[in-house]
């Protein structure tokens, strides 16, 4: 019966009749009298309608059966009599079935990923006692994780099957919740300004009347069912229940019955490699690739093994998804308490948010987050050229490969930040409490909450790679950094601020705290004093969870980032670093600088050119349109609402791919805002895709303006010889920036003409690195093509002298350059 399911769908009038705990107080009732006219009736029920009762009330129906909403009791004689007097022909005509799907994910996959999916579905589900089953992973009713409650007084998280208490009504429209302790220490209550008694109060239970069903779909082929998280069914994009949704197993059977095995059918669900690529996700997505590649032939040669033999975590798409310019206001008692040191009152910033997903049976699976918040040179001190964030990931297997490829786009992350001119990261090492989510909801049970111990080594391993690799410069913490200083002229306005974090929450209430205590006739300098000592009396025990990272190098006397002329170092003392001007000054202080044994000798101290950005401007695609990732609280609270779940393997497909439609759904509403407004649209050369929303190469000479997307640029090797790209891709609207091209041919140039002639370092950009080259080149004793130094550096020569013959215009006089053999 093929248009049943438009006239009965359990999910939306049987168990989706719900919100929150509260399960559907309907169930279906079929008159026994054959004279009658077949209608459906909804009546209230004081139990939830079994599978067995939904699915035989709907094979008993014929087409053309209407469902009605409930009447009032006793109402359904009179209302027939009264449509018996109308004139109206009520006559309900079977509908039309339009043999719509694209309802389910699975509609795209391979025949291999649906069997690896349909394999899936038997690992780790829990069943409750009930006697009908999902075909697919067969459990029966599933219950959603209890959603989290808190205490509205506490505010601690009210713990399951413990009890707690409700006001009758809402409070200016918001819901509260009394913790049993709280409720027994107080006869009143103050909830939002109003004052409740405990008559006033519900005593609830969080238990499983707290807790969702998921819910069901019904195979429009084989007619059984399944749960929709099973079938990966988008309610979503069945609004209308006009479509079809098709089972795995059906599919499989169609395919080969259709002898289109191999074939997918098409299917509008985009994925996570669909998103808009940025240029910061181009950078860490590369990187991420070289160094797995990298660990991959470093195993195998560790272990003897061919590298065809070593696991690799391969299927991966990191993506930015969203990127906004933001504004954090400071406390108002904290500003006027460093009214004298001029403390800003807002800094702004540029938040971002980074996924990662990996192709698991066929589904973008998204295992990590990060929640960065970027404040440029434009933003005033102490926030200026500062980067702070802390990560979530989901681990279901292979963590050791899995903490590699995290740890190298957290490196990623602070290279590019480096690269943009950013001078120090924040991480506050802060693992949320055992049984609470910090981005993701649900985690794994198999997935253990680190402490803070553990947590901290995992930071600690990802710097000191970050240190091998000459990303990171210096590592510390808060406390050494602000409040163990060699100068005294320590200060709370020297602080960064962070809206949420430990020291800056600590700060606004210790300040507030003094002036409160009736110090108004103290001196500024001694509050601050105060502060400070009380500040970092409670930082000293939790300094090693506050890290400061230092991306370029800092002053060590005045604590001024040295962005421009000469850096003062000691190659055996690693902490001292001196800025022209404090190195003018010919100022030793105590302890800051290490003699040789003997004491007589100190050690030299040797100078490098500093040449760091001047403006960390970033002219990366805005993403601005997504505000469920506004913050990390919103998109957790917005996956909790929708009940996207990551405690198993099939919900996190599921959430994962509603949050990917999610995500498409907002772009394309903001893309059709813009092409209102008069956005032109910019397509790629090579495979006519749309960039006008994402970032490209464009070549870099005026009379060409190709155009390619990063897919062809990456995958195809006759692109960068034949024409000009800079090495970073650029965005609509904003010409690209040539470093990488102009600047490289220039230096092969350079480094040529100084080759033989220079006795000491050159000063000229890139030409040590060169010259280095020119001379590993000259001595390598490989075969061609197996050097990949020697051959990136042939694809420069020899791009730059196609590029020259290929559009007749000398850009650079480069085939007077060394030829390479």
């Amino acid at each position: 019966m093929p248009n049943q399911q438009s006239s009965i769908q359990p999910d939306d009038i049987i168990s989706k009749v719900r919100s929150g705990s509260e399960i559907s107080n309907y169930h279906i009732e079929v008159p026994d009298d054959d004279n009658e006219e077949d209608v459906v009736i909804l009546r209230e029920s004081h139990h939830i309608a079994s599978k067995r009762q939904r699915v035989e009330a709907h094979e008993t129906l014929e087409p053309g059966v209407e469902v009605v909403e409930p009447m009032e009791s006793g109402d359904v004689q009179t209302t027939r009599e009264g449509e018996a007097n109308n004139a109206v022909d009520t006559t309900v005509l079977p509908l039309e079935n339009p043999k719509k799907r694209d309802v389910s994910l699975v509609e795209r996959f391979t025949e291999e990923e649906i069997e690896m999916h349909i394999k899936s579905l038997h690992e780790g589900s829990v069943e409750l006692k009930d006697t009908e089953t999902c075909q697919l992973c067969g459990d029966g009713l599933l219950l959603f994780p209890a959603p989290p409650l808190y205490c509205s007084l506490c505010p601690k998280r009210i713990e399951y099957e413990a009890s707690y208490y409700t006001p009758q009504e809402t409070i200016n429209g918001a819901q509260h919740q009394i913790c049993n302790p709280c409720y027994r220490k107080k006869r009143k209550f103050t909830l939002s300004g109003v004052t409740i008694t405990k008559a006033n109060l519900l005593k609830h239970n969080n238990d499983a009347n707290n807790q969702d069903i998921e819910e069901w779909v019904c195979c429009e082929t084989c007619e059984k069912w399944q749960h929709q998280i099973c079938g990966l069914y988008n309610r979503d994009k069945d609004i209308d229940k006009t479509s079809d949704y098709i089972c795995p197993h059906c599919l499989l059977k169609e395919r080969k019955s259709n002898n289109n095995m191999g074939s997918v059918h098409e299917n509008t669900d985009l994925g996570a490699k669909d998103l808009p690529e940025t240029i910061l996700s181009d950078f860490i997505e590369k990187r991420l690739k070289r160094r797995l590649k990298e660990e991959r032939h470093q195993t195998a040669t560790a272990t003897g093994k061919s590298t065809d033999d070593v696991s690799v975590l391969d299927d991966l798409t990191l993506r930015v998804v969203f990127s906004a310019d933001k504004i954090s206001h400071v406390n108002k008692t904290f500003v006027d308490f460093l009214h004298d040191k001029d403390y800003p009152s807002e800094f702004p910033y540029r938040s971002k948010v980074i996924l990662l997903f990996q192709k698991v049976d066929g589904v973008d699976v998204c295992i990590f987050a990060l929640f960065v918040q970027e404040f440029g040179s434009e933003c005033s001190k102490p926030n200026k050229r500062s980067v702070y964030f802390r990560p979530e990931r989901v681990t279901f297997s292979g963590e050791a490969l899995q903490t590699f490829v995290y740890h190298e786009i957290l490196i990623g992350y602070l290279e590019y930040c480096k690269f943009r001119g950013f001078i120090t990261g924040y991480i506050w090492v802060c693992p949320p409490p055992e049984g609470e989510d910090f981005v993701m909801y649900s985690h794994p049970k198999t997935q253990q909450t680190p402490n803070h111990e553990n947590l901290r080594e995992w930071y600690k391993s990802m710097l000191d790679k970050a240190k091998k690799q000459k990303v990171v410069t210096n590592v510390t913490n808060l406390y050494d950094r602000f409040f163990v200083s060699t100068c005294n002229n320590s200060t709370a306005a020297l602080l960064p601020y962070f809206e949420g974090s430990f020291w800056s929450d600590k700060a606004e209430i210790l300040s507030q705290e003094i002036e409160e205590n009736g110090n108004e006739i103290m001196d500024a300098d001694v509050k601050n004093i105060w502060l400070m000592q009380e500040l970092g009396d409670l930082i000293s025990n939790k300094r090693e969870n506050l890290i400061v990272v230092d991306l370029n190098y800092t002053c060590t006397r005045c604590s001024k980032a040295i962005l421009s002329g000469l850096r003062w170092f000691c190659r055996k003392c690693e902490n001292l670093q001196l800025c022209q001007r404090c190195h003018d000054q010919e100022e030793e202080r105590p302890g800051e600088h290490t003699y040789t044994m003997d004491g007589e000798e100190k050690h030299s101290l040797s100078k490098v050119n500093m040449n760091v950005q001047p403006t960390t401007e970033d002219n990366d695609v805005i993403l601005g349109n997504n505000n469920t990732f506004q913050t990390r609280q919103m998109f957790l609270s917005f996956s909790e609402k929708h009940n996207y779940s990551f405690d198993t393997l099939r919900r996190t497909k599921y959430s994962s791919m509603m949050i990917l439609h999610h995500l498409h759904a907002s772009n394309e509403l903001h893309h059709s805002q813009i092409s209102t407004g008069g956005l032109l649209k910019v397509t790629c050369m090579g495979c006519q895709k749309d960039v006008s929303r994402t970032i490209y190469y464009t070549c870099l000479v005026s009379s060409c303006n190709y155009r390619a997307c990063t897919s062809c640029n990456n995958s195809n090797n006759v692109l960068p010889r034949i024409h000009l790209f800079p090495v970073v891709p650029s965005i609509h609207g904003i010409p690209p920036i040539p470093i990488g091209a102009f600047e490289i041919l220039e230096a092969l140039l350079h480094a040529h003409a100084c080759k033989h002639t220079s006795t000491g370092s050159c000063s000229y950009p890139r030409c040590s690195d060169v010259k280095t080259l020119f001379n590993h080149s000259e001595v390598c004793e490989k075969q061609r093509g197996a050097c990949n130094t020697c051959t990136n550096f042939r694809m420069r020569y020899e791009g730059a002298v196609q590029y020259e013959s290929s559009h007749g215009v000398v850009v650079f006089s480069v085939k007077d350059l060394v030829t390479l053999q």
